[in-house]
């Protein structure tokens, strides 16, 4: 595993910027984090690495995807018609440099 300084931010409407000091190996990016209930946890971005990494910088766009499950309303909004199930696609750009 390579010690990297990395930054990775979310896309979207409520953007994020994470940064700080992880690891990689051949295919992943695995990074601290904190969730919201406090506990510590270690973040894996997989297969986020598409080429081998020998020194100097390196930028890649990450793609998650989620399954959400959504409650229906009808027109009035006082009425439950049903549950919808989508999946959502979650982007990151992940940037980072070997240390």
């Amino acid at each position: 595993m390579n010690k990297v300084v990395f930054s990775v931010s979310k896309a979207g409407r409520s953007e994020s910027k994470v940064s700080g000091v992880g690891y990689i190996d051949d295919k992943n990016l695995y990074i601290p984090s904190i969730s919201k209930k406090g506990n510590p946890y270690i973040r894996v971005f997989e297969d986020c690495i598409k080429r081998p990494i020998t020194e100097g910088e390196y930028s890649t766009t990450y793609y998650e995807f989620h399954t959400v499950e959504f409650e229906v309303m009808n027109a009035s909004k006082t009425d439950k018609v049903g549950i919808e199930t989508r999946e959502i696609c979650v982007t990151y750009f992940i940037w980072f440099k070997l240390i």
